[in-house]
């Protein structure tokens, strides 16, 4: 490691975003560096106010990545660097989001399309954590948090965040026609588990 590789944070020496995703994605669970991996793209690229996603800034971290991985050839968890680095995507907005996407493929389930963008009329929009419009169905990741983390909340109870959900999903129903499934870590305390309950809900494989 060399300098370069360091940055002061609140008068604290610590390595760049750069150098800590190389060296989480090489040593840690593949879960976990994909799950690193995800929320680092999606620190550099994704603008809570316009709810899009800049691909452009995205490749800018990845590239960078790509050619640490190139240079580590022989290195302690190369092999799987390069496999998150390709799969990883900023459009994750949770943990469990990132390791549904990465089980699901791993499953082979068709690939979603992300943060699927459906008008609802009058200006609003739904953002679906994982769509598939030729199935006709969508599927999203309910985390704890949302229904206990004062931050998430916004001033809201738990009741009126569920009721809100209940709306918002009603609406996209109305505009798609589409089917909607959810689950959270609940359904998912091991990758058999969760290959279980997708078969229960009918998401085919390739």
């Amino acid at each position: 490691m060399t300098e370069d590789d360091v940055e002061v944070i609140d008068g604290l020496r610590a390595t760049t975003l750069e150098r800590t995703v190389y060296d989480v994605i090489r040593t840690t669970s593949l879960e976990t560096a994909v799950v690193c991996f995800d929320a680092a793209l999606r620190r550099i690229a994704w603008d809570d106010d316009s709810h899009e996603y800049d691909h452009a800034a995205a490749s800018v971290l990845r590239e960078a990545i790509i050619r640490r991985i190139s240079r580590g050839t022989g290195a302690r968890g190369i092999r799987q660097a390069r496999f998150v680095a390709s799969f990883a995507d900023g459009r994750a907005q949770l943990p469990g989001e990132s390791v549904s996407r990465l089980w699901m493929w791993q499953l082979g389930v068709a690939d979603p399309e992300l943060q699927y963008r459906v008008e609802l009329g009058g200006g609003k929009f739904a953002l679906l954590d994982f769509a598939w419009p030729e199935l006709g169905r969508w599927a999203e990741f309910d985390g704890e948090a949302k229904y206990h983390d004062p931050e998430m909340l916004g001033g809201r109870t738990s009741d009126e965040v569920m009721a809100d959900q209940g709306q918002r999903e009603q609406a996209v129903r109305r505009a798609t026609g589409w089917s909607v499934d959810r689950w959270g870590f609940v359904r998912m305390p091991s990758l058999d588990a969760f290959a279980t309950y997708l078969r229960d809900i009918g998401l085919s494989s390739r």
